[in-house]
Protein backbone atom coordinates (compact mmCIF):
# COMPACT_ATOMS: atom_id res chain seq x y z
CA UNK A 1 0.00 0.00 0.00
CA UNK A 2 3.09 2.12 0.25
CA UNK A 3 3.48 2.43 -3.60
CA UNK A 4 -0.31 3.32 -3.68
CA UNK A 5 -0.05 6.25 -1.01
CA UNK A 6 3.28 7.00 -2.95
CA UNK A 7 1.51 7.60 -6.40
CA UNK A 8 -1.66 8.81 -4.93
CA UNK A 9 0.14 11.97 -3.31
CA UNK A 10 1.45 12.52 -6.70
CA UNK A 11 -1.60 12.56 -8.21
CA UNK A 12 -2.66 15.02 -5.55
CA UNK A 13 0.03 17.16 -6.54
CA UNK A 14 -0.67 16.80 -10.41
CA UNK A 15 -4.07 18.09 -9.77
CA UNK A 16 -2.82 20.99 -7.82
CA UNK A 17 -0.80 21.78 -11.14
CA UNK A 18 -4.00 21.11 -13.55
CA UNK A 19 -6.31 23.57 -11.11
CA UNK A 20 -3.44 26.59 -11.35
CA UNK A 21 -3.40 26.02 -15.38
CA UNK A 22 -7.49 25.79 -15.19
CA UNK A 23 -7.64 29.18 -13.64
CA UNK A 24 -5.02 30.79 -15.72
CA UNK A 25 -6.91 29.22 -18.83
CA UNK A 26 -9.93 31.45 -17.65
CA UNK A 27 -7.62 34.55 -17.30
CA UNK A 28 -6.01 33.43 -21.06
CA UNK A 29 -8.31 31.31 -23.19
CA UNK A 30 -6.07 31.63 -26.32
CA UNK A 31 -2.79 30.93 -24.42
CA UNK A 32 -1.59 27.79 -26.64
CA UNK A 33 1.44 27.04 -23.93
CA UNK A 34 -1.35 27.22 -21.55
CA UNK A 35 -3.28 25.00 -23.36
CA UNK A 36 -0.78 22.22 -23.86
CA UNK A 37 0.21 22.04 -20.41
CA UNK A 38 -3.45 21.17 -19.33
CA UNK A 39 -3.21 18.30 -22.03
CA UNK A 40 -0.12 16.94 -20.62
CA UNK A 41 -1.11 17.28 -17.25
CA UNK A 42 -4.61 15.68 -17.95
CA UNK A 43 -2.73 12.46 -19.27
CA UNK A 44 -0.66 12.29 -16.56
CA UNK A 45 -3.01 12.24 -14.19
CA UNK A 46 -5.37 9.80 -16.23
CA UNK A 47 -2.20 7.37 -16.40
CA UNK A 48 -2.03 7.85 -12.49
CA UNK A 49 -5.35 6.68 -11.86
CA UNK A 50 -4.79 3.58 -13.77
CA UNK A 51 -1.57 3.19 -11.90
CA UNK A 52 -3.67 3.15 -8.70
CA UNK A 53 -6.29 0.83 -9.85
CA UNK A 54 -3.74 -1.78 -10.80
CA UNK A 55 -2.27 -1.52 -7.41
CA UNK A 56 -4.73 -1.58 -5.35
CA UNK A 57 -5.75 -5.41 -4.14
CA UNK A 58 -9.01 -6.93 -5.42
CA UNK A 59 -11.09 -7.42 -2.71
CA UNK A 60 -11.09 -10.86 -1.56
CA UNK A 61 -14.25 -13.60 -2.48
CA UNK A 62 -16.22 -15.17 -0.17
CA UNK A 63 -15.88 -18.82 -1.06
CA UNK A 64 -18.66 -20.93 -1.04
CA UNK A 65 -19.01 -24.08 0.95
CA UNK A 66 -18.46 -27.42 -1.14
CA UNK A 67 -20.28 -30.36 -0.20
CA UNK A 68 -18.77 -33.07 1.12
CA UNK A 69 -16.96 -35.35 -1.19
CA UNK A 70 -18.03 -38.99 -0.98
CA UNK A 71 -15.63 -41.52 0.25
CA UNK A 72 -13.18 -42.91 -1.69
CA UNK A 73 -14.14 -46.73 -3.41
CA UNK A 74 -10.77 -49.32 -2.98
CA UNK A 75 -9.52 -49.18 -6.10
CA UNK A 76 -9.06 -52.91 -7.47
CA UNK A 77 -6.05 -52.13 -9.52
CA UNK A 78 -3.73 -49.21 -8.15
CA UNK A 79 -3.87 -46.33 -10.60
CA UNK A 80 -0.24 -45.08 -9.73
CA UNK A 81 1.25 -47.86 -11.55
CA UNK A 82 -1.16 -47.41 -14.75
CA UNK A 83 0.43 -45.95 -17.58
CA UNK A 84 -2.14 -43.51 -18.30
CA UNK A 85 -2.80 -42.23 -15.18
CA UNK A 86 0.95 -41.22 -14.79
CA UNK A 87 1.48 -37.35 -13.76
CA UNK A 88 3.22 -35.96 -16.93
CA UNK A 89 6.43 -33.88 -15.65
CA UNK A 90 5.80 -30.29 -14.88
CA UNK A 91 6.65 -27.54 -17.65
CA UNK A 92 9.65 -25.58 -17.25
CA UNK A 93 9.17 -22.64 -15.36
CA UNK A 94 9.71 -19.50 -17.01
CA UNK A 95 11.87 -17.04 -15.76
CA UNK A 96 10.19 -13.57 -15.79
CA UNK A 97 12.92 -10.71 -16.84
CA UNK A 98 13.66 -7.52 -14.86
CA UNK A 99 11.91 -4.56 -16.18
CA UNK A 100 13.68 -2.39 -18.27
CA UNK A 101 14.62 0.78 -17.02
CA UNK A 102 14.93 3.54 -19.29
CA UNK A 103 16.59 7.18 -19.22
CA UNK A 104 15.85 10.55 -20.69
CA UNK A 105 17.16 10.65 -24.48
CA UNK A 106 17.03 6.70 -25.14
CA UNK A 107 15.74 5.75 -27.62
CA UNK A 108 13.09 2.95 -27.31
CA UNK A 109 10.30 1.62 -29.38
CA UNK A 110 7.13 3.39 -28.74
CA UNK A 111 3.52 2.55 -28.83
CA UNK A 112 1.98 5.18 -30.91
CA UNK A 113 -1.45 5.29 -28.78
CA UNK A 114 -3.21 7.84 -30.43
CA UNK A 115 -2.61 6.29 -33.58
CA UNK A 116 -2.38 2.85 -35.46
CA UNK A 117 -1.16 1.54 -32.02
CA UNK A 118 2.11 0.27 -33.43
CA UNK A 119 5.41 0.65 -32.39
CA UNK A 120 7.81 3.12 -33.90
CA UNK A 121 11.25 4.70 -32.94
CA UNK A 122 11.10 7.41 -30.50
CA UNK A 123 13.61 9.52 -28.13
CA UNK A 124 12.22 9.72 -24.05
CA UNK A 125 11.82 13.41 -23.58
CA UNK A 126 11.05 13.68 -19.74
CA UNK A 127 10.25 11.01 -17.19
CA UNK A 128 7.96 11.44 -14.75
CA UNK A 129 5.88 9.44 -11.81
CA UNK A 130 7.30 7.21 -9.12
CA UNK A 131 10.11 4.64 -9.63
CA UNK A 132 7.48 1.84 -9.55
CA UNK A 133 5.75 2.90 -12.22
CA UNK A 134 7.33 5.00 -14.18
CA UNK A 135 5.12 7.83 -17.01
CA UNK A 136 7.31 8.47 -20.21
CA UNK A 137 7.26 11.14 -22.52
CA UNK A 138 8.50 10.47 -26.16
CA UNK A 139 9.00 12.30 -29.08
CA UNK A 140 8.50 9.84 -32.48
CA UNK A 141 11.55 10.75 -34.83
CA UNK A 142 9.45 10.35 -37.81
CA UNK A 143 6.26 11.87 -37.12
CA UNK A 144 6.86 14.66 -35.04
CA UNK A 145 4.47 13.44 -32.40
CA UNK A 146 4.67 13.03 -28.55
CA UNK A 147 2.95 10.68 -26.40
CA UNK A 148 2.97 10.30 -22.32
CA UNK A 149 3.32 6.20 -22.21
CA UNK A 150 3.71 3.44 -19.80
CA UNK A 151 6.61 0.86 -19.32
CA UNK A 152 4.37 -1.65 -21.05
CA UNK A 153 3.74 0.68 -24.04
CA UNK A 154 7.69 0.98 -24.50
CA UNK A 155 10.18 -1.92 -25.94
CA UNK A 156 13.75 -1.25 -26.33
CA UNK A 157 15.64 -1.31 -29.77
CA UNK A 158 16.73 -4.96 -30.64
CA UNK A 159 20.79 -5.56 -31.37
CA UNK A 160 20.56 -8.88 -32.98
CA UNK A 161 22.45 -8.97 -35.23
CA UNK A 162 22.15 -10.09 -39.07
CA UNK A 163 24.26 -13.36 -38.33
CA UNK A 164 21.05 -15.03 -36.50
CA UNK A 165 19.50 -14.93 -39.40
CA UNK A 166 19.43 -18.94 -41.28
CA UNK A 167 22.41 -18.53 -43.70
CA UNK A 168 21.25 -18.56 -47.46
CA UNK A 169 20.71 -21.95 -49.13
CA UNK A 170 24.09 -22.67 -50.97
CA UNK A 171 23.02 -22.71 -54.75
CA UNK A 172 23.20 -26.69 -56.05
CA UNK A 173 27.01 -27.71 -56.70
CA UNK A 174 28.04 -28.73 -60.39
CA UNK A 175 30.11 -26.75 -62.76
CA UNK A 176 28.77 -25.40 -66.47
CA UNK A 177 31.65 -25.41 -69.18
CA UNK A 178 31.38 -24.04 -72.06
CA UNK A 179 33.52 -23.52 -75.65
CA UNK A 180 34.59 -19.84 -76.03
CA UNK A 181 32.73 -17.47 -77.18
CA UNK A 182 33.56 -16.77 -81.13
CA UNK A 183 32.43 -13.57 -82.95
CA UNK A 184 31.88 -13.34 -86.97
CA UNK A 185 33.73 -10.59 -88.60
CA UNK A 186 31.17 -8.70 -89.34
CA UNK A 187 30.04 -8.03 -86.13
CA UNK A 188 33.52 -7.24 -84.81
CA UNK A 189 33.90 -4.46 -87.66
CA UNK A 190 30.22 -3.35 -86.35
CA UNK A 191 31.58 -3.28 -82.53
CA UNK A 192 34.91 -2.05 -84.06
CA UNK A 193 32.94 0.96 -85.79
CA UNK A 194 31.10 2.01 -82.45
CA UNK A 195 34.17 1.75 -80.40
CA UNK A 196 35.39 4.52 -82.84
CA UNK A 197 32.26 6.53 -82.73
CA UNK A 198 32.22 6.49 -79.28
CA UNK A 199 35.56 8.08 -78.79
CA UNK A 200 34.70 11.06 -81.69
CA UNK A 201 34.05 13.88 -78.83
CA UNK A 202 38.33 13.65 -79.22
CA UNK A 203 38.95 16.11 -81.79
CA UNK A 204 37.14 18.69 -79.83
CA UNK A 205 39.95 18.16 -77.34
CA UNK A 206 42.64 19.34 -80.02
CA UNK A 207 40.42 21.73 -81.40
CA UNK A 208 40.79 23.57 -78.23
CA UNK A 209 43.93 23.00 -77.78
CA UNK A 210 45.04 24.43 -80.99
CA UNK A 211 43.08 27.77 -79.79
CA UNK A 212 44.70 27.23 -76.58
CA UNK A 213 47.88 27.65 -77.99
CA UNK A 214 47.11 30.40 -80.61
CA UNK A 215 45.78 32.82 -78.14
CA UNK A 216 48.97 31.58 -76.25
CA UNK A 217 51.11 32.72 -79.35
CA UNK A 218 49.15 35.91 -79.92
CA UNK A 219 50.08 37.01 -75.77
CA UNK A 220 53.79 36.38 -76.49
CA UNK A 221 54.10 38.52 -79.26
CA UNK A 222 51.86 41.38 -77.68
CA UNK A 223 54.41 41.48 -74.95
CA UNK A 224 57.09 41.51 -77.02
CA UNK A 225 56.15 44.21 -79.02
CA UNK A 226 55.40 45.91 -75.66
CA UNK A 227 58.71 45.11 -74.73
CA UNK A 228 60.70 46.53 -77.90
CA UNK A 229 58.37 49.44 -78.01
CA UNK A 230 59.96 49.91 -74.21
CA UNK A 231 63.59 49.74 -75.30
CA UNK A 232 62.45 52.44 -78.36
CA UNK A 233 61.56 55.04 -75.79
CA UNK A 234 62.83 58.49 -76.43
CA UNK A 235 65.16 59.70 -73.93
CA UNK A 236 64.40 62.26 -71.28
CA UNK A 237 65.67 65.44 -70.43
CA UNK A 238 65.92 64.81 -66.92
CA UNK A 239 67.88 61.73 -67.35
CA UNK A 240 71.28 60.92 -65.35
CA UNK A 241 74.32 61.79 -67.92
CA UNK A 242 76.42 58.82 -68.33
CA UNK A 243 79.77 61.27 -68.19
CA UNK A 244 81.38 62.63 -65.17
CA UNK A 245 81.37 66.08 -66.34
CA UNK A 246 77.22 66.21 -67.57
CA UNK A 247 74.84 68.04 -65.88
CA UNK A 248 71.62 67.18 -64.88
CA UNK A 249 69.08 69.07 -67.05
CA UNK A 250 71.01 70.05 -70.18
CA UNK A 251 70.04 68.04 -73.31
CA UNK A 252 73.23 66.46 -74.68
CA UNK A 253 75.14 66.34 -71.12
CA UNK A 254 78.35 64.71 -70.88
CA UNK A 255 79.49 66.51 -74.06
CA UNK A 256 81.73 69.86 -73.52
CA UNK A 257 79.92 72.79 -73.54
CA UNK A 258 80.37 75.29 -76.57
CA UNK A 259 81.41 78.42 -76.12
CA UNK A 260 78.96 81.36 -77.44
CA UNK A 261 80.16 83.30 -80.62
CA UNK A 262 81.31 86.85 -78.84
CA UNK A 263 79.36 89.84 -79.61
CA UNK A 264 80.67 93.05 -80.95
CA UNK A 265 79.21 96.52 -81.67
CA UNK A 266 78.96 97.08 -85.64
CA UNK A 267 81.23 100.81 -86.35
CA UNK A 268 79.51 102.04 -89.49
CA UNK A 269 82.51 102.88 -92.17
CA UNK A 270 81.96 106.18 -94.54
CA UNK A 271 82.45 103.88 -97.92
CA UNK A 272 79.60 101.42 -96.92
CA UNK A 273 77.05 103.79 -98.18
CA UNK A 274 78.52 103.90 -101.54
CA UNK A 275 78.83 99.94 -101.32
Amino acid sequence: MSGVAAIEEERSQYQEQLDIILQQLRDDPDSAELQALQEELTNVIGLLDENIAELRPNQPSQPTPKEPSPPPQPEKWSRENHPAFKKAPPPPEEKEEPPVTYHVNDTVMAKWVSGDKNFYQARITSITGSSAAPIYTVKFKSYDNTETLRSKDLKPISNKRKADDPPPQPSAPGVVSSAGATMYPGAQHEAQQDAEAAQAPKPKKIKAKKELEAGKAKWQAFNAKSKFGKTNKKDSMFRTPEGIHGRVGFTGSGQAMRKDPTRSRHVYQVNEDLD
